[in-house]
């Protein structure tokens, strides 16, 4: 899929900086995927939180 101004638009909204600045720095790209993987884990805490509340009653 190719990378449009509206992607890049809001990868910079997030991240503060655009994709053609990620494909071109391995430590940006070291920073996003540390971000990601503290969201991802985040969410599987509350995920994991929310189901042992629905199996409580």
């Amino acid at each position: 899929m190719p990378y449009t101004e509206q992607m890049d638009h809001a990868f910079r909204g997030v991240h503060g900086f655009g994709y053609d600045e990620l494909r071109n720095s391995q430590r940006l790209r070291a920073k996003v995927e540390k971000r990601r993987q503290a969201d991802h884990e985040k969410s599987m805490q509350l995920a994991a939180k929310l189901d042992a509340r629905a199996f409580r009653g």
